[in-house]
């Protein structure tokens, strides 16, 4: 019943905000029908704004249960959003907990939507928005390969945006208890224009007979390079010749 009310309060505020949406950015979806009607999914994309988990939500008609970095529940405004609306924290240093791992699988189990960014913070920490994505956390494919439903890779293309100073300084970041390295991050990106791509769903099929720790590193790989191929034929960066 508890994901039930996630879903219905997720729908809720979803429908509350979309107008406000609309005024702020100009949001286009492409490939929406990668992304199943039904059954259990994980979308994997890259990460470079907060806004991020916004724009893809209001994108895909279907609720999307995100994983998140366990600090912002440390934030007075997103504490109560986080708990009501189906966002799993998760400890950024890659510890991932029990709790965490049975409230996923659950939703997975139960046929929904998990979104994840598996560059986690980092891109954002690193605050170079010209260079490419920075290293991959892989408990996304473990996950995937558990619950044997597909990946969806999609890739966040700015069309037009602005890098802008973080309105809270570094002392008020401290003060909700954020990481050090959360707290001196300088600029973020505000979109004014995005495309959100989703590509072809990578099945688990072919890596359900070979052991969970050789399977792994093979997925986020192929993962990544479907994400990669989206942003190289958007031209949002160059390949580096070999």
């Amino acid at each position: 019943m508890a994901l039930q009310s996630e879903k219905q309060t997720f729908h809720t505020l979803k429908n509350i905000v979309k107008p406000f949406m609309d005024l702020m950015v100009n949001i286009q979806p492409q490939g929406l029908e990668n992304v199943p009607k039904e059954g259990a999914a994980i979308l994997v994309g890259n990460h470079r704004s907060d806004l991020d988990p916004f724009v893809v939500a209001y994108a895909v008609p279907r609720f999307i249960s995100w994983i998140a970095a366990e600090y912002t529940t440390r934030i007075p405004i997103f504490k109560n959003l986080i708990r009501d609306t189906g966002v799993i924290p998760m400890d950024v240093s890659g510890n991932v907990s029990v709790g965490s791992i049975k409230r996923l699988m659950h939703v997975l189990k139960s046929g929904e939507i998990l979104g994840i960014f598996p560059e986690g913070h980092d891109y954002m920490v690193q605050n170079d928005f010209s260079s490419r994505m920075v290293n991959f956390h892989q408990g996304f494919a473990l996950f995937a390969l558990r619950a044997r439903c597909p990946i969806i890779p999609f890739a966040i293309i700015p069309e037009d945006e602005q890098i802008e100073t973080i309105p809270f300084p570094s002392a008020v970041r401290s003060l909700f208890g954020l990481p050090e390295e959360v707290c001196n991050i300088p600029h973020r990106v505000v979109y004014n224009t995005v495309r959100i791509i989703f590509g072809s769903p990578l099945s688990m099929e072919p890596y359900l007979q070979m052991p969970d720790k050789e399977a792994s590193p093979i997925i986020v790989k192929k993962t990544r390079e479907l994400i990669e191929e989206i942003q190289f034929g958007e031209g949002m960066y160059v390949r580096e010749s070999s």
